[in-house]
This record gives structure tokens, sequence and C-alpha cells, in this order.
């Protein structure tokens, strides 16, 4: 719970009893720590007045150490023990830690912890600049009750190394970092709490991570301790941080509950912060959550180069539950031969988000470059997103370029704005698939209201394989396809069941029409609610069917003799309207029209004269 800024004096009075406080200073080149009475009780020894003051402040059952402005030496590490209820607070960048040999500043630590400590760190800078090789994380808090880091500015020598943290915390139960700089760490914050809540934080020149977080670690697999009584499910915020040059060597914005864990957990919130790249390129992903339960990444801005996935979002053994993306700003270049969107859970919203990617691999390592998208889901909404990606360089044509193929049951793909560049002769084979399993029956699949443009042999597919309890249904209207160099749409129906589907009012470029495939063992049936799309292309072994109406153009050759001729309307059931118009001048005579399930019978009076399909009629028919 956050504490409202009118009960923090209260809150602090009544944790940190004012009377208790211990003040560190400087004076005529000497280092004091004196009481609240006045007395001193350390002198010289940056490092011993600065344990003295923690060993006093704990002794009195917690208190305030004030560092006044002015450079300290520390030679070594200040220990604070367990159940510490203790402020470190200075005067703003005038007060500064000045050391380069590798040690930690302040650490907290217990073999066994009781996570009652609570710790708040504020106002004060650390320079390590000029330590070269000496890495060093440079408050490190495991199991806290509460551990808080406030306006504090951290400069030390950009180092390739993954233990050289600047704020690093391990199974507490709250932390929260904010107002804080960092420049030039590994990794300028890392945590794993019950409750973890970065904001409004700048970092700069990261070699390793930029802002990461992740929920408690098991003890079973990392040897952290568990604070009793807490699940492993918490809440993780990483809000309103600004990084630049970030994430060279993994992500630069993570919920990350470690890659290695068999588990999957917690709630994690990545919204409102910015990252830009001007020196350096983005080594892993951009955002991302790992082995994250809920996870939320929406109102960021990226502008970078990336090595890997803009947005990634994977489990190691069980499935995400959710993962919305949403109203993001991506604006990233990529050389690498990878898609910049992964996201994996059981459902995936996306929504509103501006995406722009510059491609610039050639696609010689083809396989890693099949996909612009790689949604894996059992429901997907995406909505709303204005989609830009560009391939200057590509030598191969892409197999797909948002693919979902896995295991989809519902989707919703509507109001979307796609645009695809290619190199001339490129395209993609198919350009949007979804696709179930035999394993997921889909339910329904919505695409509507989308304008998409890019070169592709198909540019919708829509492959149903699973055994239906009910038919699926697919709904393709409103749409409008700039591209499709054969059949723009193709239905892919790989079982013996019913399907149905309503295509209606799409736009389409190249070949103007829609492409039913089936494969040779199997016979389904395929049954249009409404469409008003032609069907160029029909795997002979799909049976097609119409809900509501049909027409067509039906030719026969008369003999003089036949007064009858039937037109198999492939309706569900018996049409209530027909209508029928002659059009040739064999077919003008006198008739009446009567109908059952299947057929639409044309009853001449006179039988049409002989002749070679000399007897033409426009049809239509409608239940």
């Amino acid at each position: 719970m956050l504490i409202r800024p009118v009960d923090r004096k209260i809150f602090e009075e009544r944790v940190f009893p004012r009377e208790y406080s211990v003040m560190v200073y400087t004076e005529n080149g000497h280092v004091y720590a004196k009481d609240e009475k006045g007395s001193i009780i350390c002198q010289d020894s940056p490092t011993a007045c600065l344990q003295e003051s923690v060993n006093y402040v704990v002794q009195k059952g917690g208190g305030r150490i004030l560092v006044r402005s002015g450079t300290y030496n520390p030679q070594q590490t200040v220990n604070i023990p367990d159940g510490a209820k203790l402020i470190i607070e200075g005067e703003g960048d005038g007060t500064v830690f000045r050391y380069t040999d590798p040690f930690t500043l302040f650490l907290h630590t217990s073999n066994n912890p009781t996570w009652t400590s609570v710790l708040s760190f504020r106002n004060f800078k650390v320079d390590r600049s000029g330590s070269g090789g000496n890495k060093a994380n440079i408050i490190y808090v495991l199991y806290a009750l509460y551990d808080e880091y406030d306006n504090i500015t951290i400069v030390d020598d950009y180092r390739e190394v993954g233990e050289d943290v600047g704020l690093y915390g391990r199974n507490s139960i709250v932390s929260i970092v904010k107002n804080s700089r960092f420049f030039n760490k590994a990794t300028p914050v890392w945590f794993h709490s019950y409750l973890v809540h970065i904001h409004s934080n700048y970092a700069r020149n990261t070699a390793l991570i930029g802002f990461a977080a992740g929920h408690l670690l098991p003890e079973s697999v990392f040897g952290y301790k568990q604070p009793p009584g807490y699940p492993l499910d918490g809440l993780v915020v990483i809000e309103d941080n600004v990084c630049i040059d970030c994430g060279r060597g993994d992500e630069a914005y993570s919920v990350d509950n470690e890659s290695t864990n068999p588990y999957t957990y917690g709630v994690g919130i990545i919204r409102n912060n910015l990252l830009t790249t001007q020196n350096y390129t983005v080594k892993y992903s951009a955002v991302a959550c790992v082995n994250v339960d809920n996870c939320i990444i929406e109102g960021n801005f990226v502008n970078a180069a990336i090595l890997s996935y803009a947005i990634n979002a994977w489990w190691k053994t069980a499935k995400a539950s959710l993962v919305a993306v949403r109203n993001n700003k991506i604006n990233v270049t990529s050389s690498a031969n990878l898609y910049p969107i992964y996201v994996n859970a059981e459902k995936i919203v996306i929504e509103g988000n501006d995406i722009m990617a510059k491609i610039t691999a050639d696609g010689s390592d083809k396989s890693m470059l099949d996909f612009g998208m790689w949604l894996k889901a059992s429901d997907i909404i995406f909505i709303r997103n204005n989609v830009s990606y560009t391939y200057p360089n590509a030598l191969y044509n892409q197999s797909y370029f948002i693919n979902t193929i896995g295991y989809v049951s519902r989707v919703i793909f509507k109001e979307n704005l796609i645009d695809v560049s290619y190199p001339p002769n490129i395209s993609s084979l198919y350009g949007i698939v979804f696709e179930d399993t035999n394993s997921k029956n889909a339910e329904f699949i919505v695409i509507e209201n989308n304008i998409i443009k890019f070169s592709a042999g198909r540019t919708l597919s829509v492959g149903l394989w699973g055994i239906y309890q009910v038919p699926p249904l697919i709904k393709i209207e409103g749409n409008k396809f700039y591209s499709g160099t054969t059949d723009p749409i193709i239905l892919n129906i790989r079982n013996n069941n019913t399907a149905k589907a309503t295509i209606l009012n799409n736009v389409l470029s190249g070949v103007a029409g829609v492409n039913l495939f089936a494969p040779a063992n199997v016979s389904p049936t395929l049954i249009f609610t409404d469409v008003n799309t032609k069907i160029v292309s029909t795997s002979p072994n799909i049976t097609v069917r119409y809900e509501k109406r049909n027409s067509g153009l039906a030719t026969f050759s008369g003999d003089g003799t036949t007064t009858q001729f039937k037109i198999p309307h492939n309706l569900t059931s018996k049409p209530n309207k027909v209508l029928i118009t002659p059009a040739s001048a064999n077919a003008a005579g006198q008739f009446y029209v009567t109908a059952d399930n299947t057929y639409i019978y044309v009853n001449y009076s006179t039988a049409p004269p002989a002749g070679t399909n000399n007897v033409v009629l426009y049809w239509y028919a409608e239940v």
C-alpha cells in the first residue's frame, strides 16, 4: 500500500523517532559522527563513523542518520543488521560517497531473516568514476520488510558485467525506487520483491540491463529465503522512467522472473517509460516480461536500435494468463534476422499501438526472418493498431508477416492499419495467418474494418484444424486489402467438419477473390452465412453451402423435349424467395418456379428448343 504524502510525516516519526538521530559531517578535514545530544561517537574514519551510526541507531530501536554535505571516502562495506529501522539521508548531490574499490557501500542481509527491517536511503550521491574494472553493487538489500530509495545519484565506469548493480535487492516484501539517477552501471536497478515500484528515475549508458525487477524468487530454485506467508505472486510496476543507451547486454525494461525459473506468476506493469538509443543497440528486448503470469505493457515510447525483440513476453513452462500491449509508440531499427514482436500467452490484447519497424537484415537466416509478429495465444484481441514495417534489404520471401499459428480459439482483429514494404520482387507467402491446431478448436475469428497493404501471395489466411463440437465462425467484413498477388483471402479447412463464414463488403486488389482449400484426405463443409465476395478457387473436396442467400448463372443445353431444369442452390434449407431471369433468347419462354432443400426447379410450359448451352438463367435464392 502506498503512503499518502499527508501521512508520511506521521509514519516516519512513529517508525524513525527523531530523538535517536545521528549526524555525520566533515569539518576541517575530519569526519565526525555525533548523537542527538551532541556527543561525538566516532571520528575520522568515514566507514567506521557510518557503521557506528548504524549500530547506534539500531540499538536505540530506530532513527535517522543525517549525512551532511561533503565528500566521504569509505574503505569497506557498512553492514545493516536484520531488524533495523533506519533512514540514511544526505543533503542531495552535495553528500558524496567517493570510492573506487570493489565493495558494496550498504549491505543488509541475514542468515535467519525476520523480514522486520524498514530501510530508507535518500538524497545522496555515490561517485565511483575511475573505478575501472572494479565492479560493485552499491546498495544491496535482502529480506527487508520495506526498503526505499529516493533521490540517489550513482556515477560509475561502464563495464560489461552482471554483478555491477546500482540498487540491488532480493526477496524483500516491499521495494520502492524513485527520483534517482544512474550513469555507466552495468545495471542501475534490479529487484526481486513481493511488491516492487520503480518510478520516475533516469539511467544512461547501461552495459547490461536498464530497469529490471521481478517477484519473489523461489528458494528451491535460486536459494534465496522466502518470507513466510507470502506467495510468489506479487506486483511489479516500472513506470515513468527514462533510459538512454540502456540494455546493451539484455533487456532495457523488464519484469523478469528469470528465464531459468520453471514457474510463471505475478503481475508485471511496464508503463509510460522512455527508451532511446543514441550510440548503442539494445541486445535483447526493449521491453520484456519473462515468466510473468499477467503482463501489461502500455504507454511506453521506444525509439531505439535493437538486435532482438522490441516487445517480448514469454514463459519457461507454464503459459502466461494475459499479456496486454496497449498505446505504445514503438519506432525501432533492427539489424537482426528476428521478428520484432513476440508474445505468448493464453490471452493477448494488442490495442492502440503505433509500431514502426525497419528491418535492415537481409534475411540470410530466413528461418528467423519469417515473421514480423509472432502471437501465440488462445484469445487474441488486436485492434486499432498502426503498424508499418519496411524490409529494405530482404533477399528472400517472408513466409508470414503476422503469424498466430499455434492454438487460437477466439480472435478479434479490427480497425488496424498495416503497411508493409518489401524490395521489388520480394513478398510474403501469407501476410496474416490465424490457425488453430488439432488440440485447440477455433470458436470465432472476426477480421473487420482493417486496411492492409503489402505484397503477399495471400493477404489473409485462416486455417482450421480442430475437431469441432460446434462449427467455428469466421467473419471477414469491411476490410481493404491493397495486396495479394493471387487470391487475397484463403480459408484452409483441414478436417471433415463444418465451418461457417461471413465475407462481406471487402475491397480486394490483386485477384479479387477468395480461395478455399482442403487437403486431399478430408472433405469439409463450408457454410457461408453471408457472402458477396467472389469465390475464385475451390478445392474439389470442399462442399460449399449458403445459409441466407446464393446466386449464380446456370447454363443448360435444350433438347426440344425437356421442360424442367434443376439448379442446385446450395442453401442449407429450402429457399423462401427465388428470382429467375432469362439470359438467353431460348430461356425466355413461359415458366414457373418451385424449390426444395436441394434444387430450384424451373418448369417451362413449352420445352426450349434444342441447342448447345442455349438455356441460360440468372438465379437468386434466399432463405
